[in-house]
């Protein structure tokens, strides 16, 4: 009896050892697969979290890219608008302009390569672009023989008594507009062209901001109220010869 018991006694203890050890086991196990669980949502939280910062600077850096971009396109929006002589028309001034003062014959032009040169009578006459233009900048190449007179860049031209220009007579340029036909002055200097070859007269007409320009240089500025749309050109008036060998005129943002 005695050794019966004894083998119940030990039986029963072993089986509580057994017991014993296979809940301590599931629980190990269960608290690795927790912490291990744990562990992965973390990482998963930290790599979205890494991911969505990388897509924020990624963003913030395209955002100022296309702002740069855009920027740096304000000055392309619009038409653009070129000239240069060729021998090969009758008429060099028919196909891009037309006249609003005078006629091609008080310019007696003739053209010799990729120039042209003017013999203006003393008549002032005036051709511009046939498409009217808002904010422009616009740039003629020229270069004075005997010319006696005034260049003028012209625009927002509505006719003979109402327009906007930058204006040369030898070295000297004038920056304003014409209201009814009383010039009205915004800014007047002196320049030197470092040299007697080819000249860029140059303007700059963007809301109630005006620039007139001697290649790079800036040499005048003024304001003014902004004026309607109008045409583009240019006005000569005074004797003797001058070449001119290109126009351009673009349309820019408003300042």
């Amino acid at each position: 009896m005695k050794i019966k018991n004894s083998i119940l006694s030990i039986t029963f203890a072993v089986g509580i050892i057994l017991f014993w050890g296979a809940c301590t086991t599931s629980n190990k196990s269960g608290e690795q697969e927790t912490a291990e669980e744990h562990s992965h949502d973390e990482g998963d939280e930290h790599a979205s979290t890494e991911a969505m910062d990388m897509s924020m600077d990624e963003s913030h850096e395209d955002g100022q890219e296309n702002e740069h971009g855009d920027e740096s396109m304000s000055s392309m929006h619009g038409d653009e608008l070129a000239w240069a002589p060729s021998a090969d028309d009758s008429d060099i001034f028919s196909k891009s302009f037309h006249f609003v003062i005078g006629s091609a014959d008080d310019l007696e032009a003739t053209v010799s390569g990729n120039s042209v040169t003017l013999n203006p009578s003393g008549n002032t006459a005036a051709f511009v672009f046939h498409n009217k233009l808002g904010n422009i900048g616009g740039e003629v190449s020229y270069m004075l023989h005997d010319f006696k007179g005034e260049l003028k860049l012209i625009h927002h031209f509505k006719d003979a008594q109402n327009y906007e220009f930058v204006s040369v007579n030898g070295n000297q340029m004038k920056l304003g507009r014409v209201v009814n036909g009383e010039e009205d002055i915004f800014d007047e200097k002196s320049f030197d062209t470092g040299s007697s070859g080819w000249v860029q007269l140059r303007v700059s007409a963007a809301g109630r901001h005006f620039k007139g320009y001697i290649g790079d240089e800036n040499i005048t500025h003024g304001h003014g109220d902004e004026l309607e749309p109008g045409y583009v050109g240019m006005m000569i008036d005074g004797t003797g010869s001058l070449m001119v060998k290109d126009l351009k005129v673009t349309a820019l943002d408003e300042e």
